[in-house]
């Protein structure tokens, strides 16, 4: 039996802008519409008309979007331009395209500083991102965009972003801090009156509980979900609560019920056209036919039964590759192999169910947990930079209130000596205060950096160690005397990179500074080459024709080169010819790879101390940043469209 899809979760995703009253809302501004002049308010109403639109009618919703970005762009509006591109995103994800949806999103974000909209861009960012799998980026973006919403005390966007949260923390099986998530969003948009994240809300809580086994409390919060969703007209999501409930009495053994209602939601989806839905129509009918089937007792209706369910599986099978959907696929291999298995193809279903075990493997691997807590740890460190800033404010204002104790002294002689004792010994305690929130700030930064380091350079040798390792448990035929030897010289690497993040650890803790001596570039050669032996589908050119030689920390330098080679590494993964090429000149050193390129606003990081980049392709830009500053370097980037990157490190 399949559990139930979380593509149904991801699609009562909450819209930050969503409509109050439906049709009737889009019906009035409509009226509105011919009264208005070419002007920011024409812009402003068709981007609201589409804004309302990605549920009811997707279509009409890119048309208006498109034609409110092109009055934007006449009239040079750039927060209307960016409005503008995110409503025609968000009609795209309503049709189920979410990478068409992330190119708008894209557009729409350098053209606006405006923190409401940006914070709803971070948003719909994150649905979009989760949608297609990618919990990681997702999870990334509702964290920005809660941030964005709490310093706004953003009602509306907070109640969103809580809802849209708990539906990743849903994927990842962590139920309790999804209900959790899902009953505070829940809240918030009582509170204000958002009846449509109100049912949004209320489905995903039926979908808790309906994981959680207790279908017949599912079916209740579906019911008020559903009763709302048809009052104002979404038939989206009215198609989709009613599939969640075939899913309940589905997994209620009531099948003719189930395949009552599933039949019903495929209905209304096919007419929208929605491929994520109809997809997971095609998966729950497959699966009624095949439990009717094994309780049916005549051959012959079993046989059709058993026909009609693989037909379907395969119809939902097809829809997943298209949309890519790993986890989907590999349910749509395990029915297929069931059912085929029941009907005697057993080397159909032996081949079926190999696939199926590929699929699985790809999905929640080590890598993406890590990862998911490395930005629970950033959320968390965040939290601690806001307390310490509470502590600054605080000791201002006792710094002010040691100027009244100061000018009471003035006015009440009498008791001036105690007065000014008081006020000593308050200066005292303050200036420790400081000192030790000034600490704890260092402190908090250091960890952060050396965390980073730590972070990437043992994370190469590592995966590189696995790998072998793998290879020895799955595949020993392949391991030969030169695989062996790689195994070996993976390990000795990943020992050597310990043991000099370890003696570099020792005397940098306290301080954290560098000591400048003089490096050998052929020995950082050989460090470079060790590093990255494993990396076979790339070539390494060293050029080092005048023997240059610096005085500088080679840890921060080998340190900032490795995090260049290995974003070179990843640049042109997927390239034919593919070239990393590292350079030493008189003064400087370069690494250059042959990928894509991109441009400046990515690497913006790299000069501007504002800018703090993530934490997904290692260290970070922000880290080399500050480690190039801290040896009395420079570093600048050469990037074009098409024509690949080269970073240059220039030594004072």
């Amino acid at each position: 039996m399949r559990k139930i899809s979380f593509l149904l979760i991801l699609l009562f995703g909450t819209a930050a802008f969503s409509q109050k009253q439906g049709q009737p809302l889009i019906d009035s501004l409509l009226l509105e519409l011919p009264k208005t002049k070419q002007d920011t308010t024409r812009a402003a109403l068709l981007r609201r008309i589409a804004y309302s639109l990605p549920n009811i009618d997707p279509e009409k919703g890119k048309q208006y979007g498109k034609e409110a970005l092109k009055l934007s762009e006449s009239l040079q509006w750039n927060d209307g331009i960016a409005a503008a591109l995110n409503a025609i995103g968000k009609n795209y994800a309503g049709t189920g395209d979410f990478n068409q949806a992330l190119t708008y999103y894209n557009r729409a974000f350098p053209k606006t500083k405006n923190k409401k909209i940006l914070g709803f861009l971070l948003n719909d960012f994150a649905l979009s991102y989760a949608n297609l799998g990618n919990y990681i980026k997702s999870l990334d973006y509702y964290h920005r965009a809660l941030k964005m919403a709490e310093e706004r005390y953003d009602k509306k966007l907070q109640g969103a972003v809580l809802s849209n949260m708990g539906l990743v923390y849903f994927g990842l099986e962590k139920y309790d801090e999804a209900i959790a998530l899902f009953h505070k969003a829940l809240k918030i948009n009582t509170s204000i009156g958002n009846k449509i994240n109100m049912s949004r809300n209320l489905g995903n809580l039926g979908n808790a509980y309906s994981i959680l086994g207790d279908d017949k409390k599912a079916i209740g919060y579906y019911q008020r979900a559903l009763e709302i969703n048809r009052s104002y007209g979404d038939k989206a999501n009215t198609a989709i609560v009613i599939g969640a409930i075939g899913n309940s009495y589905f997994r209620l053994k009531e099948y003719h019920k189930a395949l009552q209602y599933a039949s019903e939601s495929m209905k209304l989806t096919e007419a929208l056209g929605d491929q994520y839905v109809i997809a997971f129509n095609h998966g729950l009918i497959g699966d009624i036919y095949f439990q009717m089937a094994k309780h049916e007792t005549n051959p012959q209706k079993q046989k059709i039964l058993f026909r009609n369910g693989e037909t379907d599986f395969r119809k939902a099978l097809e829809i997943h590759q298209k949309l890519n959907n790993l986890k989907e696929i590999m349910y749509d291999y395990q029915n297929l192999s069931a059912i085929q298995k029941k009907t005697g193809n057993f080397s159909e279903a032996l081949d079926s169910y190999e696939k199926s075990i590929v699929y699985k493997d790809s999905i929640f691997n080590a890598d993406n947990k890590e990862t998911i807590k490395n930005l629970e740890d950033k959320r968390a460190i965040e939290l601690r930079d806001k307390q310490i800033q509470l502590n600054k404010v605080t000791l201002e204002s006792k710094e002010r209130q040691k100027w009244f104790y100061i000018l009471g002294i003035v006015a009440l002689l009498v008791i001036g000596a105690l007065i000014l004792w008081q006020s000593q010994n308050r200066k005292k305690t303050n200036e420790k205060l400081q000192q030790l929130n000034a600490g704890l700030d260092e402190a908090n930064k250091v960890k952060v950096r050396f965390l980073g380091i730590i972070n990437h350079d043992l994370k190469s040798p590592v995966a590189s160690l696995i790998s072998f390792l793998h290879i020895q448990k799955e595949h020993p035929e392949m391991l030969d005397e030169q695989m062996q030897d790689k195994t070996i010289s993976s390990a000795e690497n990943l020992l050597e990179s310990m043991e000099d993040i370890l003696l570099w650890s020792k005397g940098q803790m306290d301080h954290f500074k560098p000591e400048f001596r003089k490096v050998n570039v052929d020995w950082l050669f050989d460090d470079l080459k060790k590093n990255f032996f494993h990396v076979n589908s790339v070539r390494f050119v060293f050029e080092n024709p005048g023997q240059a030689e610096w005085r500088t920390d080679e840890n921060y330098l080998k340190t900032i080169l490795r995090n260049l080679m290995a974003n070179a590494v990843k640049a042109v993964e997927n390239i034919p010819d593919a070239t990393v090429t590292v350079k030493a000149g008189p003064s400087y050193l370069s690494v250059s790879d042959n990928g894509p390129g991109g441009n400046s606003e990515q690497f913006r990081a790299l000069h501007d101390d504002s800018v703090v980049s993530g934490m997904q392709s290692g260290m970070g830009l922000h880290l080399i940043r500050d480690m190039a500053k801290a040896i009395g370097c420079s570093i600048t980037v050469d990037t074009k469209p098409g024509e690949g990157t080269t970073f240059k490190i220039t030594f004072a």
